[in-house]
């Protein structure tokens, strides 16, 4: 394919063959007055939409711009999320025409023409299972983890870089300490205890390419119901074979929906910057309180996914002067590394053992309540965790009087 290679070479066959197939059923169809052929035509036709998306997105995720500084990564998370709503939408069409096929009858004409384009249909779609089969099983995909220390990325060929990253810890009075992260996420620490990995999640490129996948299993099945819906058109006897056909055409609304329902689900969830399914945020908040000592309270947090395994948070944590945060920072950033969160934005607020004023969570809270409905939160009340702590730094002990977190009004 010249200079497309590996997924792109891969979707620019399936297009050519799927679009040629398209026009030949949807002519067949309408010719022998099968409901099942059309559908499946038209879902063919969504076959060639889902592949010129995810052909473009993977041209996209490609793009680097000043003006996007995330770059394109999410273009194909979005692909994935226009496949599944066309499908959705392709699914609810063929319903439709289904219960009305099932209302009033339709003779089907040339059953045997319908085995040759049901046939001939399933062996294409066979050819696109082969092509996509290796890429959307897991084994097959190396997951790249977005650390703000490394270099990792998944290039258009979904391939990821050898090279391990490594981030020195630099921190007065304390000895040198290296973490290092190899390319398939797993982390090994010389002194301190395990870190936790987080659970692979779909990459973008890989959710990308699972709606593309759907669309060809899908479009596999339309051709076995072609096929069955055929065979019994033409070997049955009775009125009761034409409802065959719209019958079996409610069964592969059904299939598809099963396995469409969850991939719409995965792509809305990124993309409306939910938290990771495995990440709880109030134990986390509670966990680095515990594991950080110096850190007085944690509030602002956020936590979202800005494509597979690249997570990000921000926060703001509360210390008692400047000297202490720089002897935690080190270690509130491995902390979230351990998380799988290796990208993080901290913001550090200094109260120096002064309290916050009455109805006051944040230092450098907005001073107008008006300019709200602004922030990243609205009008929303944050949960704010707080430890009154004494330092005694001298000899690493913390004592520490936990003070449950209470809602504290902006």
């Amino acid at each position: 394919m010249g200079r497309y290679t590996g997924n792109a070479c891969r979707l620019l066959t399936m297009i050519t063959l799927t679009s040629t197939f398209f026009l030949v059923e949807i002519i067949v169809g309408y010719a022998t007055n099968s409901l099942a052929l059309v559908s499946d035509s038209y879902h063919m036709l969504s076959d060639v939409v889902a592949l010129l998306v995810g052909f473009a997105s993977i041209r996209i995720s490609e793009w680097h711009s000043a003006q996007n500084t995330y770059g394109w990564v999410r273009a194909e998370v979005l692909g994935a999320f226009v496949n599944a709503v066309f499908l959705t939408a392709l699914c609810f069409t063929i319903f439709i025409e289904a219960l009305q096929r099932l209302a009033h009858e339709s003779e089907i004409t040339n059953p045997d023409l319908l085995f040759v384009i049901g046939g001939t249909g399933l062996f294409v779609n066979i050819i696109g299972i082969v092509l996509f089969s290796g890429i959307v099983n897991v084994g097959c995909w190396v997951i790249a983890h977005g650390h703000s220390h490394g270099n990792g990325s998944i290039n258009g060929n979904g391939s990821v870089p050898s090279v391990p990253s490594k981030v020195h810890r630099l921190q007065p009075n304390y000895d040198e300490h290296t973490i290092t992260v190899d390319n398939t996420g797993q982390i090994m620490e010389s002194q301190s205890g395990q870190a936790r990995k987080a659970p692979d999640m779909d990459s973008s490129a890989k959710l990308n390419m699972r709606g593309v996948f759907l669309h060809v299993v899908g479009d596999a099945l339309g051709s076995v119901i072609v096929v069955i819906s055929a065979a019994v058109i033409k070997y049955g006897e009775g009125d009761w074979k034409y409802k065959v056909d719209p019958i079996m055409s409610l069964v592969m609304v059904a299939v598809i929906m099963v396995t469409t329902v969850p991939l719409l689900k995965a792509s809305a969830l990124v993309l409306l910057q939910t938290v990771p399914f495995h990440i709880q945020v109030r134990k986390l908040q509670e966990r680095l309180l515990l594991e950080v000592p110096g850190v007085n309270a944690v509030h602002e947090f956020h936590v979202w996914q800005l494509a597979g395994n690249r997570i990000i948070a921000s926060a703001h944590i509360l210390c008692h002067d400047q000297a202490d945060y720089m002897r935690i920072a080190s270690d509130v950033k491995r902390f979230f590394h351990n998380e799988g969160i290796h990208s993080t934005t901290i913001q550090p607020e200094f109260v120096d053992n002064i309290p916050l004023p009455e109805g006051m969570y944040c230092v450098f809270d907005c001073p107008d309540q008006m300019c709200d409905m602004h922030t990243c939160c609205g009008s929303m009340k944050q949960q704010l965790f707080i430890h009154d702590v004494q330092p005694n730094y001298s000899d690493n002990n913390v004592q520490e009087d936990s003070i449950p977190g209470s809602v504290l009004n902006n």
